[in-house]
């Protein structure tokens, strides 16, 4: 149904649009044959407040950050702050954004392709944030939100942008308490699909937060010296109740009590600097590093009575594990107006982890230890990598961009496991870019990248809520995707757009859960696959019909094709959840200085495999309504409701043995309600 909808919605679209091809306004304007220009004014309907309600506001466009990509410049975001990326990869972007006061914005430029240097890392759509030269401004928002069962939360931020000296500055500091109610069932079922032990399940978590980031910027040894800082704190508290039923549904006599408290405590900082100068003949020189550390810790502590009146089993699980990584790169570009542009570079980075995890049960018959492998390991790589890049701006309408990275890596592994590894790759890329007519492009690209590791997935791990323990694996190596991407994007000065990219994946070492060698379950390179999609945004403004309205849609169909080793046959990558929709309708009215809206996203639905499980994950579908004036002072008031009509969260867990190929010996479903949060807040610029 999703599908079919998304094609009506399509077509609409397109015959609705076809005479808005040569249309213009007032708040936008073409810049080039690459370049879509929003001027500040044509998102004041929209209330902003920060730089990134506006880019959220571009005309179908939707901010993405791939933070699971290698290094600095493979992370790009779609999204630069003069013609800049800020220098950190902990918050990204959108904390930048959120640090800017939206008064702060000149205009937006969505520049496609042919971007001339390297902070786009490739990406088709750029939204470049042109800042005005306003010595001083800033925000601030507040907010309250009571939960489905009355607890009200609540959040602050503010952030500033002055200038100290010779040094420009913006700074954010922002604070969270949150609690957020979950009460369900769980059901465990036997092969036969009889009720074996039913529970009630309470499992409300809670969390605080606060964080600072700031960014300084002024002129320097003949260029711009940028330097970013950041530091958080985050601790989160989860307490699990069950009562259980053996062999029946609830009633008055529950046969088990089950508690399960999990506190966790998050610390990170990260420190960056880049320097950038310019040169004769449009040459350019940007020097970057970044440094980071986090330190999370984690206990889980179990407590079962069975019957209710018996002593308890007690299990304690602690983990720790601290992280540092550590960045430089220098990058030599020629940009300005020539048809040939190109850039060279080179990446260092130094990454590690210290992991160590301690399993405890303990009975009425005293404690035991559980051993996992590679419970306390430490994992490090050291990675460099050169690059190459080159844009030819063939035509007024045609542009090639192509270019090649050659990186190398050493993973050594010590402590409980040890193991050493020695990686090469090559990544080209390729793309070509036609301008078909003002406004409307078409793009064809491949790209071969290499994934992050999760250095955590080195060392063992348990969770106390599904009685899951995961050995570590030393062997492990990075993956990699071929990806094939055929793009269209279109704008019209009406604020109209839509992009809609159909791509192909083929990927080689897929991180999967496996058996390894030493007998115990945990991931493993576990071979090739295939990976295809649609994702599609889009913005169709619905005046003169209903005025003030716009109805937005950013969507992403995927699915993929494995080869499964354990159970035999072909069956799609794990995590693999589609269709990922959401649906807005907002109708401004613009000199009432009054927004209103409602948003649907449909159902969710993906599978995790582990070896001898098949976990079904779906988020049901999810409703959030929203109105806002700023009437009042010149502040903007906005209540929201989400989650009206309640969200459910299921979750299916086929067990089997001794794996998936074996014997199916039962169930469980476990399924959550949230209820609907109500949200009133307050915010303004300075």
């Amino acid at each position: 149904m999703v599908r079919r909808s998304s094609v009506v919605w399509f077509a609409v679209f397109v015959i609705s649009q076809i005479s808005a091809l040569e249309a213009s306004a007032q708040s936008t304007s073409e810049t080039g044959g690459n370049t879509q220009s929003y001027a500040r004014v044509y998102f004041d309907k929209f209330n902003p407040q920060t730089a990134q309600d506006l880019v959220e506001r571009i005309p179908g466009f939707t901010l993405e950050v791939d933070d699971l990509l290698r290094g600095f410049g493979s992370a790009a975001g779609n999204v630069l702050i003069d013609g800049v990326r800020p220098s950190s990869k902990a918050g990204g972007i959108s904390e930048a954004l959120r640090r800017i006061p939206a008064d702060r914005v000149e205009r937006i430029d969505v520049v496609r392709s042919a971007v001339g240097n390297s902070e786009a890392a490739g990406q088709s759509v750029i939204a470049n944030i042109v800042l005005a030269d306003i010595k001083t401004s800033g925000r601030w928002e507040g907010r309250l939100q009571q939960a489905s069962d009355g607890r009200v939360n609540g959040f602050a931020d503010v952030s500033l942008a002055t200038e100290l000296g010779d040094w420009a500055t913006t700074t954010q500091l922002g604070a969270t308490i949150d609690r957020r109610p979950l009460v369900g069932s769980r059901v465990t079922s036997d092969a036969a699909n009889s009720i074996a032990l039913f529970e009630e399940e309470d499992s409300p978590s809670s969390g605080k937060s606060v964080t600072i980031s700031s960014e300084a910027v002024r002129p320097a040894f003949g260029g711009s010296l940028r330097l970013t800082g950041r530091l958080d704190r985050r601790p989160t508290d989860v307490s699990v109740q069950r009562l259980g039923f053996e062999n029946r549904v609830p009633d008055d006599a529950p046969d088990q009590f089950f508690t399960l408290d999990i506190d966790i405590d998050n610390f990170g900082g990260e420190f960056g600097a880049d320097w950038t100068r310019s040169l004769p003949r449009d040459w350019s020189l940007k020097l970057l590093s970044i440094v980071a550390y986090s330190d999370n810790e984690r206990e889980q502590t179990t407590n079962t009575r069975n019957p209710v009146a018996s002593s308890p089993q007690t299990s304690v699980f602690a983990s720790n594990q601290e992280r540092t990584e550590i960045i430089s790169r220098a990058t030599f570009a020629r940009t300005g107006q020539r048809s040939f542009r190109t850039e060279i570079g080179a990446e260092i980075a130094y990454n590690r982890l210290d992991s160590n995890l301690t399993l405890l049960t303990e009975d009425a018959d005293g404690s035991s230890m559980i051993d996992l492998p590679a419970a306390n390991v430490t994992v490090e790589e050291i990675r460099g990598e050169a690059f190459f890049n080159l844009i030819w701006r063939a035509t007024a309408r045609w542009t090639l961009e192509a270019g090649v990275a050659v990186e190398s890596s050493e993973i050594l592994v010590s402590g409980d496991a040890a193991n050493k590894q020695s990686f090469g790759f090559v990544k080209p890329f390729a793309s070509i870019s036609l301008d078909a007519h003002q406004g409307l492009q078409f793009r064809t690209e491949i790209r071969r990248s290499v994934g992050q590791l999760g250095f955590s997935d080195f060392a063992a791990s348990a969770s106390a809520a599904d009685e899951r323990f995961l050995a570590g694996n030393p062997q492990l190596g990075p993956d990699q995707t071929t990806r094939a991407a055929f793009i269209t994007d279109f704008r019209a000065g009406n604020g109209s757009a839509l992009n809609v990219e159909v791509f192909h994946e083929w990927r080689e070492d897929v991180l999967e859960q496996s058996r390894l060698p030493s007998g115990a379950f945990g991931l493993a390179n576990a071979g090739s696959a295939r990976f295809w999609g649609l994702s599609a945004d889009a913005a169709l403004p619905l005046s003169p019909m209903i005025p003030g309205g716009l109805l937005e849609l950013k969507s992403n169909f995927v699915d993929s094709k494995f080869d499964d080793s354990i159970a035999g046959g072909s069956r799609q990558l794990s995590n693999t959840d589609t269709p990922d929709v959401l649906i807005t309708f907002r109708q401004d009215f613009a000199q009432r200085r009054v927004s209103w809206g409602v948003s649907y996203r449909p159902p969710l639905s993906g599978t995790f495999f582990f070896v001898d499980e098949e976990s079904a994950n779906s988020d049901g579908r999810f409703w959030s309504a929203f109105f806002e004036t700023t009437r009042f002072a010149g502040l903007r008031t906005r209540v929201e409701l989400t989650g009206i009509g309640d969200q459910n969260f299921r979750r299916e867990r086929r067990l089997f043995d001794p794996d998936r190929s074996g014997t199916f010996t039962g169930s469980q479903i476990i399924s959550r309600d949230r209820g609907m949060f109500v949200n009133l807040s307050l915010s303004g610029q300075f």
